[in-house]
């Protein structure tokens, strides 16, 4: 964004960024804040016995996430407390930003290390090297990148509606005060006005509205490739800890598996809402069909969302005695499947997705979209994106946690009074082989 602002002149690019490094800071201590509580309190208080062996076993990769985690945050609070200063080096300020983005993947790419251990420990196997290329890390580390760009589109579409509707109330009262026969303006503002200047409040709700749609675009955007990721990543659970992937799919975290596809359509859908109301209000080609599309995703969605079996897991189905299709008086739902229901309806919100968003840019690249025209009732869609994203990356967390169970490493370490079960792996975090 810096970068663009430099080369454009668009100084629109330049508040955005100081925008997020700003809320950046404040996300990152709150973060970083509760993470070093839990480590510190519950970790070592309550799982003591589970953190010293998790620990030795995956010594570097938590020395190297410590390093990274230091160098975070010089890097962090050295923008954000020199960032006017650094606006006449912009280029310094972007290759601090660059190595500020690498050095956060890194840190929690060593991360990714140790929670890939955890669900695809494989037999125990604690060579370092073996636990860097871990099946199942690859995958979750790219999950995780698309999924945090995703949630940070949706968190700046989240504010920027949020604070176009106050910029909006904002005019509005001004409006009323007007109609009353009350000054509206300052002596400064009404000068400005009659010098034919921009009343502050109308270029606020054009900034926000301009902020707002490039926030739903990378919310959108890097969502549409979520899919994929998952299922990649889900696969290689699969192959490596059975368990954990039954347990997803038919035991415990079906139903919660269903919740989360049910978000993923409804951020697609609240996606192309957007899209559509905006696209519509400029007279724009092809809105109509992005409303078909929105009708399409509703529907895609609905279907997504049905259940396999009209109880709570696989197992209760089982025993509830009758296999049978709902049509037949019994407990499955066909329609419900993964293969080939639920894989075309993902694959249908997939494409859907992509030609919304891709409509909207080539609408908005030919100049056809301006901003500050948009009703208030089209932000409440972004604010519901927002919300939305941050539900699904909840889920997503508590099923890869959860799916571990009775364990809290794989076949290694159960929950209950923390006891080892392999004898490959030691409390010192040796191996008997």
């Amino acid at each position: 964004s810096i970068s663009l602002a430099r080369r454009g002149g668009d100084a629109r690019h330049d508040r955005l960024s100081h925008g997020l490094m700003k809320t950046s800071i404040y996300v990152f201590s709150f973060g970083a804040a509760l993470a070093i509580f839990f480590v510190l309190f519950i970790l070592s208080g309550v799982w003591g016995s589970f953190f010293g062996v998790l620990g030795r076993i995956t010594f570097w990769s938590f020395f190297f996430e410590a390093i990274t985690f230091v160098g975070e945050i010089v890097l962090i609070y050295t923008l954000y407390a020199n960032w006017e200063r650094l606006g006449r080096y912009r280029l310094g300020r972007i290759g601090m930003l660059i190595l500020l983005n690498i050095v956060q993947f890194l840190q929690f790419f060593w991360i990714d290390v140790v929670a890939s251990y955890m669900i695809t420990p494989n037999g125990g196997e604690i060579n370092f090297l073996d636990q860097v290329l871990n099946p199942t890390n690859l995958p979750l580390t790219l999950h995780r990148v698309v999924g945090n760009i995703a949630w940070a589109g949706a968190a700046a579409a989240f504010v920027a509606g949020f604070r176009y509707l106050r910029a909006t109330r904002r005019v509005e009262r001004s409006e009323r005060r007007l109609s009353d026969g009350t000054p509206a303006l300052s002596v400064g503002a009404m000068h400005a006005a009659e010098a034919g200047a921009e009343p502050r409040e109308a270029g606020e709700t054009r900034y926000w509205d301009w902020a707002g749609q490039w926030g739903a675009i990378w919310a959108v955007g890097l969502t549409v490739i979520q899919p994929w990721l998952g299922y990649s990543y889900t696969k290689e659970i699969q192959l490596h800890t059975y368990s954990a992937w039954y347990t997803m799919m038919f035991g415990d975290l079906s139903n919660v598996f269903l919740l989360q596809i049910t978000l993923l359509g409804v951020i697609f859908t609240l996606g192309a809402l957007y899209f559509w109301r905006r696209m519509k209000e400029a007279g724009a080609p092809r809105h109509r069909l992005q409303g078909v599309v929105v009708l399409g995703l509703i529907i895609v969605t609905a279907f997504a969302a049905l259940p396999a079996w009209f109880a709570p897991t696989y197992a209760d189905a089982v025993a509830g005695g009758n296999m049978k299709p709902f049509w037949d008086g019994g407990l499955l739902n066909p329609f419900g499947y993964f293969i080939p229901y639920k894989v075309g309806a993902l694959f249908a919100m997939m494409a859907l997705g992509i030609w919304s968003v891709t409509s909207y840019m080539k609408a908005y690249s030919r100049g056809l979209l301006r901003p500050g025209l948009v009703g208030r009732r089209t932000q409440y869609a972004l604010l519901a994106m927002g919300v939305s994203v941050s539900l699904m990356m909840m889920v997503m967390g508590v099923i890869r946690e959860h799916a571990r169970q009775p364990y809290l490493i794989s076949g290694e370490l159960t929950i209950n009074q923390q006891t080892i079960t392999n004898n490959n792996v030691s409390p010192v975090g040796g191996t008997a082989r």
